[in-house]
Order: C-alpha cells, then sequence, then structure tokens
C-alpha cells in the first residue's frame, strides 16, 4: 500500500471479501483497524500541512502537492 487511493481499494476488496464469505468479520476488524491507524497518521500530515502553510511534502501517501507561496522580493533601499 503506497497512498490512499491503494488503501481505498484493500478497504473495498475487504468490504467485498465479507459479503463473499470470503473474508471473516474478525480479519476484516483487522484491517479496518490498520487501516484507521494509516489513517490517522495520514491526518497529522494534513495537520502539518497547513501548520507550514501547505509547504510540506510528507510522505507522499497523500497525493498532494505541496502549495508553495511565492516570497515577496527583498527592497532595496538605495539612498
Amino acid at each position: 500500500m503506497n497512498n490512499l487511493s491503494d488503501l481505498r481499494a484493500i478497504l473495498g476488496k475487504t468490504m467485498e471479501g465479507v459479503l463473499a464469505g470470503t473474508y471473516s468479520i474478525e480479519q476484516a476488524r483487522a484491517v479496518a483497524q490498520v487501516a484507521a491507524e494509516v489513517n490517522a497518521t495520514a491526518r497529522l500530515e494534513v495537520d502539518m500541512a497547513r501548520a507550514t502553510d501547505g509547504d510540506f511534502r510528507g510522505s507522499g501517501f497523500i497525493d498532494v502537492e505541496p502549495r508553495i507561496a511565492p516570497r515577496p522580493a527583498i527592497a532595496q533601499n538605495r539612498a
């Protein structure tokens, strides 16, 4: 699992497996618990991006490019 799309795919396959009877409820719970932990770390990345005004790349799990605001020009005092 490399990104959020992969996590969603795994969760979808798990739900399908439960409905088809190929996954037990216990297996689905285990997958959901791991997914919750992964989601919590992704939430930390979002918080870090907000705290740095988007100037944070993160791990790449969430597929978002950093927003780098243009820096103001340095004023030159010429007398």
